[in-house]
Order: C-alpha cells, then sequence, then structure tokens
C-alpha cells in the first residue's frame, strides 16, 4: 500500500505538471506552483521513509493518503473564472504615486536589508529569528512589496525611475540570496519577475524550461545545508568552492534515508489521531497572536492571554530537527482531520480570484498575486498559516500604499496607470480556465 500510494501522489504530481503546458502561462495558476513544490520538496522525502521499519504501523500510508487529498484540493479549488471577479480592488492608480510608494516601501525594506546583512552569518542562514532579528526580518518584507510595484510599472510603461527602483531592489535581493542561500527568496525573485512580465506583456516561460528548472531545483534543494555551512565556514559566499558540494550523493542520501519534514509530518499526524488533539483552527488564531503582538510592548503575559493554546503534539521520545518544517498537511490533519484537505480547497479558490481578476488587468489583484504566489507554495512545504499571515500583513502596509497611490474619478487621466484592459485576444485568455 505505501509504494501504491507514493505511486499515485507522484502520477497526479506528474500530471498537474505536465497539463500546464495546455495553454500559455498556465504555469503560473496555483496548481502548477502547487504540483512544483509537492515534486521538488515533498516526493523526495518519501522512498526512505515508505521502508522504515521502525515507523509506526499504517502511518506512512495515512499520512501520504492525506497528501494524495490535499494536493487534489489543489487543483478542485481553482476556478478562476467565475463573474464578478474580486471587483473591491478594481482601482485605477497615478503612476507618479505608485512610484513614490514604491521607493518608500523599498527605502524601508532596503535599510533592514542591509541590517540583515550585519547579523552574524551562522545566524543570517538559520530558518527562524528570535528577538530584535524578528523585527528587522519583519519590516525587510517592505522590499519585495516595493519591488513588485516598481515591475509592474516598469512593465507597463518603461521609465528611469522604476528601473533605479529595481536596480537597488535587486542589489539587495541577490546579495541576501547569494550570503544565505534561501530558498524562499530566491524563488520569490524569479515569481515576481515572470509574473509582471506575464500580467503586462503576456509572455510566459517557455513551458519546458519551467520543468527543466523544477528538476534542477530538485536536485538542489538537498544541497541547501552544505551552501549555507560552506557559507559560514567562509565567512561569506564561496562560489569558488560550489564544485565541492555532491549534490548527486546529497539526493541520494535523502531518497535512502527519507526526509525530516515528512518524518515531522507522520509523527505528529500520528500523536494527533492517538490523542484525538484536533485543535479545529486554533493553530491559526494563536499563529496570528505570535507574529503581529510584540511581547516587548505589550508584556508576555498580556500576550500569552490572547492565545488559546494547544497542547504539544509531539511525542517526548521524538526530537523535531532544528530548522526542520511539519509541512502544511501536517497542521492541516491537525485541524479538522481528513476534513482538513479542504483548507487547500480554499486556498485555492482564493488564489484563482485574485488570478481573475489580475488577468483582467486590474493592478491591485496583480500585485496581490504575485506577492502571494511563494506563500501559497510555502502552504505545501510549510504552513497553510503561511498565506494568511502574507495577507494579514499586506493588509496593513501594501493596501495603505496602494490608496495613496488610488485615483477615485471616474475619467482616465493622462497620469493615470489604468486598470489594464488587454487586447481582446488576451481578454479571452483571461476567461478560459
Amino acid at each position: 500500500m505505501n509504494w501504491i500510494l507514493t505511486g499515485l501522489l507522484a502520477v497526479l504530481c506528474l500530471w498537474m505538471l505536465v497539463a500546464a503546458g495546455t495553454r500559455s502561462g498556465k504555469l503560473y495558476e496555483f496548481p502548477f506552483l502547487a504540483s512544483a513544490m509537492m515534486f521538488s520538496f515533498i516526493l523526495p522525502q518519501l522512498p526512505g521513509l515508505a521502508v522504515d521499519q521502525f515507523m509506526p504501523a499504517g502511518l506512512y500510508a495515512k499520512t501520504v493518503g492525506f497528501t494524495v487529498l490535499c494536493l487534489a484540493m489543489c487543483r478542485l479549488g481553482w476556478m478562476p473564472n467565475r463573474r464578478p471577479v474580486m471587483r473591491a480592488f478594481q482601482w485605477q492608480f497615478s503612476e507618479a504615486r505608485l512610484l513614490l510608494a514604491s521607493a518608500i516601501l523599498s527605502a524601508i525594506g532596503s535599510y533592514f536589508y542591509y541590517k540583515l546583512s550585519e547579523i552574524p552569518i551562522e545566524m543570517a542562514v538559520a530558518t527562524m529569528f528570535t528577538g530584535y532579528y524578528v523585527i528587522i526580518s519583519f519590516f525587510s518584507e517592505f522590499l519585495p512589496y516595493g519591488l513588485a510595484i516598481a515591475l509592474l510599472c516598469f512593465f507597463n510603461r518603461k521609465s528611469l525611475p522604476a528601473l533605479m527602483i529595481i536596480a537597488v531592489d535587486l542589489m539587495f535581493y541577490v546579495e541576501q540570496i547569494m550570503r544565505t542561500g534561501k530558498r524562499g527568496e530566491t524563488t520569490e525573485l524569479i515569481i515576481l519577475i515572470a509574473l509582471a512580465i506575464w500580467f503586462k506583456w503576456r509572455r510566459a516561460v517557455p513551458h519546458f524550461l519551467a520543468l527543466a528548472g523544477i528538476l534542477g531545483g530538485t536536485l538542489a534543494l538537498t544541497s541547501t545545508a552544505d551552501y549555507r555551512q560552506m557559507n559560514v565556514k567562509n565567512d561569506g559566499p564561496a562560489l569558488s568552492k560550489l564544485m565541492e558540494i555532491s549534490v548527486l550523493d546529497n539526493f541520494e542520501r535523502i531518497l535512502t534515508a527519507g526526509g525530516e519534514e515528512m518524518r515531522n509530518a507522520m509523527y505528529r499526524i500520528h500523536m494527533v489521531d492517538r490523542n484525538q488533539s484536533f485543535d479545529y483552527g486554533a493553530f491559526h488564531w494563536d499563529t496570528l497572536v505570535w507574529n503581529y503582538i510584540p511581547a516587548q510592548v505589550v508584556g508576555k503575559p498580556l500576550k500569552d492571554s490572547f492565545m488559546i493554546g494547544i497542547e504539544d503534539q509531539f511525542d517526548r521520545a521524538y526530537n523535531k530537527p532544528t530548522g526542520t518544517t511539519e509541512t502544511g498537511m501536517t497542521d492541516a490533519y491537525a485541524s479538522f482531520w481528513y476534513f482538513g484537505a479542504f483548507k487547500f480547497f480554499i486556498i485555492a479558490y482564493f488564489l484563482s480570484r485574485l488570478y481573475g481578476a489580475a488577468m483582467a488587468g486590474h493592478t491591485a489583484p496583480q500585485l496581490f498575486y504575485m506577492l502571494l504566489a511563494v506563500s501559497s507554495m510555502h502552504t505545501i512545504s510549510h504552513y497553510t498559516q503561511w498565506i494568511l499571515s502574507s495577507w494579514v500583513q499586506m493588509v496593513f502596509f501594501l493596501i495603505p500604499a496602494l490608496l495613496f497611490a488610488r485615483i477615485r474619478k471616474p475619467a482616465a487621466q493622462p497620469s493615470a496607470v489604468a486598470t489594464m484592459t488587454p487586447p481582446p485576444a488576451v481578454a479571452a485568455m483571461g476567461r478560459v480556465s
């Protein structure tokens, strides 16, 4: 049964990847992004776990079966062509104000990216920060907001101010990626540029090239830890020593031994099932409180009083490796048993509404989708909470910037970046599922 379910997951994943080749730009839709993450991050971890003799009986089959259900929900929830399409954000913007907002957001983000570069390398490569570094990391998120706005402005109408903002943002982005080897930031940068070109020029990366990138990324993911440790040892990037990393050996090792993230997922699901300790969504509220109510300001007792509090769902005999995740399938199951897979249906449906509005030419939904694309992939590899936290952060920091740049007059102005009305052929493309 273990291999049957593993094969079913692989077939579903490959079908979703290959099916994206039927129409230009389909590889930017959430089902493709979800299957790409599943293929590159989850599937390589399974073969070693499938033959793990110490795994509780039936646990592998339960976890992988639930994973298949979650991936299927990512496809079933994708319905971008229902009408009306998010009328709330069909705004017009002043290009000058958009660029000013982009410059301000980029300046704030660049400052905190610079502060991140001052963090000792052994801490910078960590996946989680604490204390003061959490604040720096939090405000550094302004940089992708500014970059996304500048990219849309530039590909809508080429201008020197937009190009200068992009150049400065890229400098900080690339430096941080080279220093820490962060996979999320690397993927985010690629997707921001690709989606801006797609939304404004309707030019997509060739399907075969995207598939080749996924295959290369699958191999590279298993060597990320080695790259980070190499940078720690050399106190910074040492590209001349990249050839010392044995990518194929690392990939073979994870295939043989299994991955820690899926092992975490299996043992947590085992404990939740054994204790029937479902949180019924309390996980999401507690995470929002943990992320956005600073104990340094309100005090720890007051912050704790806002939290519902959920029990530890790992057996004390199991030590979760530091820096590893539990995957989004885990918190989905821990909330509502098998019905938790419906979380992915909701995520897919929400993103499909954004994408439909973006394809209709509306700038605000284009920005939202660009900035939520990587968060949506993290719902597979990390937690389903990721996309909710990203949306909350955008509500407080990005939407005020858009309100500042919004034109409320119904008539078009020469200085306006209109809610783009694509040519008939392009508009028709946006209506195709």
